[in-house]
């Protein structure tokens, strides 16, 4: 997965919204198939979001229902015979719904985001990131996950089930996507919690409303500052050779330098 900021959630049930997500300058759109789309319209929105993809519009993420139900078993079935670039997989509990998501997509190169929100999925999060090499991300659902925990919908509560993902996701290299801020209108409120999930290990975060996405990209896009001395570092390291060398006074190693590439990735996506 190339380096994302942002991830747009769309309902599955509503392909008259796919082009406008598409279309709402986010990194990444992710097509609901599952809490957005009633128990009685699953296999219609599944047939509009295969027909969607079908069409050349693959280049998006499809959040399925959980593979050991019978309708995330279809999912599975009917996503292997496309060529979607992404399958988030929702409720992920242990690497071996990971596993199970690996064989049905034997035959293709679809990646995969495991959705953590579960207390199971918590406990279980470093296997799940070191499951399998099609994983590209993981991501914190935290409104399952607060009612697991019986805590508020809020940051500080949910900050220790927070930092455990950012652990995970790091001993696999793995992006890490925050949940969406789901009050639209605060503004205010979504920029405080993108700087501190930021500030926490995390590479991006969801959005539920296209209004959301340039307050997330502005947080998460490197500074001018930042992408300077990223470069410095990188053309430094370069020269070198690798090793340890020095940068406007500071001693600079391998940690770093891959930082400043991490930097110079996410700085490209505003381009």
């Amino acid at each position: 997965m190339n380096a994302i900021r942002s991830l747009l959630f769309v309902p599955g049930s509503r392909s008259d919204r796919f082009d406008k997500a598409l279309a709402a300058g986010a990194d990444l759109i992710c097509i609901d198939l599952e809490d957005a789309v009633l128990p009685d319209q699953k296999d219609s929105a599944r047939a509009a979001v295969l027909d969607y993809i079908a069409k050349g519009n693959n280049q998006v993420c499809v959040r399925i229902n959980p593979v050991n139900t019978d309708v995330g078993q279809q999912d599975l079935a009917a996503f292997s015979q496309s060529d979607v670039a992404y399958v988030m997989l929702a409720k992920c509990s242990s690497a071996a719904d990971v596993k199970a998501a690996e064989t049905a997509f034997v035959n293709n190169n679809i990646q995969l985001i495991a959705l953590i929100e579960s207390l199971d999925g918590l406990t279980n999060a470093v296997q799940i990131a070191k499951s399998s090499t099609r994983l590209s991300a993981l991501m914190f659902g935290g409104a399952d996950m607060s009612a697991e925990l019986r805590c508020d919908f809020s940051y500080e509560p949910l900050l220790f089930a927070r930092s455990q993902l950012v652990f995970a996701a790091a001993q696999a290299n793995l992006q890490l996507i925050d949940v969406p801020y789901i009050n639209i209108k605060d503004e205010a409120g979504l920029v405080d919690e993108t700087k501190r999930i930021k500030a926490l290990g995390y590479s991006a975060k969801a959005a539920i409303h296209p209004v959301q996405i340039v307050t997330i990209h502005q947080v998460l896009t490197p500074t001018a500052e930042q992408v300077s001395y990223a470069e410095k570092v990188i053309a430094a390291s370069d020269a070198a050779g690798g090793g340890v060398l020095v940068v406007d006074g500071r001693m600079i190693d391998r940690p770093i330098v891959l930082a400043s590439q991490r930097i110079l990735q996410v700085a490209a996506l505003a381009h």
